[in-house]
Parts: structure tokens; C-alpha cells; sequence
């Protein structure tokens, strides 16, 4: 994949080259390397998806890819640029993002459900993992309430929420209890639930802070651009030299992900619910927003597919530790994940 990420930016360098294509787990994604001042549209006709391109040197190819939802794709050249067609294979859905530095477009092709095939089954619904941050032998944060305490509760509630809406739940844990007592084995157990077969992964954390701190702030995973997060993911990670080295771990990954654009487009999905989860919180608790961060936490450093840690509020401030021990507001914070991992579900950035 460094091989492939390094040839695209020489050719981008260029001006425009031939897509880089990457499949695994039932789809396909196909990345487009573009020069910084070239524009794009999109359309759909049947089973082609036109990528109109201008501000790019004029193509002419044809390739055969013949995976499991794209056939394969032709250019041509068009006033201004290319245009390039994919051809799509039957019963797949198809998305698209753009990422910068270097800048990329990417469309994604998956193979739709089976039941498709089968207008009277149902689709299959939505696989949310949400995981309440330590537990057993770990409280986490303590002040008014305990951090294990309130994500349990919390993620109880957001699960109940999530149920009536028809998404499936998977907890990392129901009840107080630790997944090891390895706290290394614990998160890597936890992380493990990230996998291709669930849609989406929502760590659950309190804060606490030294000096007076509020507020809800949700990351995805990446290098720690703040110090102080730096220190603060070390502390989420174990702590002491059990934190620093599972950080270093998680930095590393976080290093190599630069280099794989595949990883790159999760990690895009999982800064757009990042934001729609952080935005429906604060809208329905009135909390102060902290913002979007990333941070190596080392629970979320392998997820193949969107994953976010929300830290739900500080354990220790006079006024909002206090709140984090009312069910009242605990209801109000479930409301806010629950809601905006469902506007996320439904947005743009699911399949379509």
C-alpha cells in the first residue's frame, strides 16, 4: 500500500493519473488523485457512474477490473479535462468523499444486501457497537459520579433508544464488570468489536481535570496535534508506562494509516460522526462543546469502520459533575448519541 500511496502522489504531482483501486470485506474503492485546482461532477445513469472531470489532462483508457461490484471503468477526454465511467455490477450502492493532503476522491462501491434479491425479506439493520469506557476494576474517573458508572448507564440507555429505532446493539460490556484484567488485553479486546460486520463503534468516557473544565468533546483516531491530548490519551490508554507504550502503539498505527487511503476514508466517515454525534448532544443537553479532535486512543487505532470516543462530560466540575449524577441529564446525553448516530445512519455517508 506505500508502494501504491507513493506512486499516486508522484503521478498527482503530474497532474491526473489512473485511479488507484483497493478491495476488501464486499466492496471496492476506487481513488482518484487530483490536482489542487481541478473540479468534479458526478451522475448515476443505470448501472454508470460519469465522473466528469475538469482542469486535468485529457484521458483515454479502458480497464478491466471484474471484482465483485465494479467491472471496470473507460476514460475519455472532454472539454477541460476527462470524463471517466465506471461500470457498476448489479445489486451494489455506491458513495463518495473527498480527501485533502494530497487531495483525493474517492468512490466507494459495495455490494448491497442479498435480500434484494428477495423484495419481501428485510434489509438487514445496523450494527452499532457501543462500549462504556473501563468498568471492574477500573472506575476511571472519579468526582461527583464514577466515569465507569455513568458510561455504563448512559450506553444502556442509548441502547434502548437505538433499539426502538430498529439498529442492533452490541455492548462491550452490560453490567460493572472489566473484559480482562489486563488492561492492554481489555482494550484490545474492545477495539476487536470494530470489525467489518458491524457498522459503526461509539466509545463511551467521562473527563476530569485538574483545573475547572465542562463540556462534551468527541475524537476519532489520529495523531494528537495538542499535547495536552497527547497526555490525555496516554491517561484513557492505561496510564503510567502501560499508557505511554500502548499510545506509542497507537501513534505508529496512526502514522501508517497516512500512507493507506483506504484507512484514510474511514477515517473521513469517522469525523462525520464525530461531528452529527457531537452536534445532536450538545443540541439536546445545552452543554458546552469542546470540538472535534483526533487523539491515538488505542481502543479505536484498528477500527475498519467509523468509530468515534465521546467523552461525555467533566466527573469533577462543581456544576456538570453533579449533572452527570441525575438520570435526567443522563437521559438527555442517550437522547444526543442516540440521535446523532442516527442522523448519521440516515445521512449521506451510508450506503445509498
Amino acid at each position: 500500500m506505500r508502494c501504491i500511496f507513493a506512486v499516486i502522489v508522484c503521478l498527482s504531482a503530474l497532474g491526473f493519473a489512473q485511479p488507484s483501486v483497493g478491495t476488501e470485506n464486499g466492496l471496492t474503492r476506487l481513488v482518484f488523485s487530483l490536482p489542487s485546482g481541478a473540479k468534479f461532477g458526478l451522475v448515476r445513469q443505470g448501472n454508470e457512474v460519469s465522473i466528469r472531470f475538469q482542469g486535468t489532462p485529457p484521458r483515454s483508457l479502458r480497464t478491466l477490473l471484474n471484482t465483485p461490484q465494479v467491472a471496470g471503468y473507460r476514460a475519455a477526454p472532454s472539454p477541460g479535462g476527462s470524463t471517466y465511467v465506471v461500470t457498476l455490477k448489479t445489486g451494489t450502492s455506491y458513495r463518495t468523499l473527498e480527501l485533502s493532503n494530497p487531495r483525493r476522491l474517492v468512490l466507494e462501491v459495495r455490494s448491497s444486501t442479498a435480500a434484494r434479491t428477495r423484495p419481501r425479506a428485510k434489509a438487514p439493520a445496523p450494527v452499532v457497537v457501543l462500549d462504556p469506557g473501563h468498568g471492574g476494576i477500573d472506575p476511571g474517573a472519579i468526582g461527583f459520579v464514577q466515569e465507569a458508572a455513568v458510561a455504563l448507564d448512559v450506553a444502556l440507555r442509548t441502547k434502548r433508544l437505538l433499539e426502538a429505532r430498529g439498529v442492533q446493539v452490541v455492548l462491550t460490556r452490560a453490567d460493572n464488570s472489566h473484559l480482562s484484567v489486563s488492561k492492554a488485553t481489555d482494550l484490545g479486546l474492545r477495539a476487536a468489536m470494530a470489525n467489518s460486520k458491524r457498522t459503526l463503534f461509539v466509545s463511551i468516557h467521562a473527563n476530569a481535570a485538574e483545573r475547572a473544565a465542562q463540556g462534551i468533546e468527541v475524537y476519532y483516531f489520529g495523531e494528537a496535534i495538542d499535547q495536552r491530548l497527547l497526555s490525555k490519551a496516554i491517561l484513557e490508554n492505561g496510564g503510567g508506562a502501560l499508557g505511554q507504550r500502548l499510545t506509542q502503539e497507537a501513534r505508529g498505527v496512526a502514522q501508517r494509516l497516512m500512507s493507506d487511503l483506504l484507512a484514510q476514508a474511514n477515517l473521513k466517515f469517522s469525523e462525520q460522526l464525530a461531528l452529527k454525534t457531537l452536534r445532536a448532544m450538545v443540541r439536546e443537553t445545552g452543554a458546552v462543546s469542546r470540538g472535534v479532535q483526533t487523539a491515538p486512543f488505542y481502543v479505536i487505532r484498528n477500527a475498519r469502520i467509523p468509530a468515534v470516543l465521546v467523552e461525555i462530560g467533566f466527573v469533577n466540575h462543581p456544576v456538570e459533575g453533579q449533572k452527570l449524577g441525575t438520570s435526567a441529564y443522563r437521559a438527555r446525553l442517550a437522547n444526543g448519541l442516540a440521535a446523532g448516530i442516527i442522523t448519521f445512519l440516515n445521512s449521506g455517508n451510508a450506503q445509498r
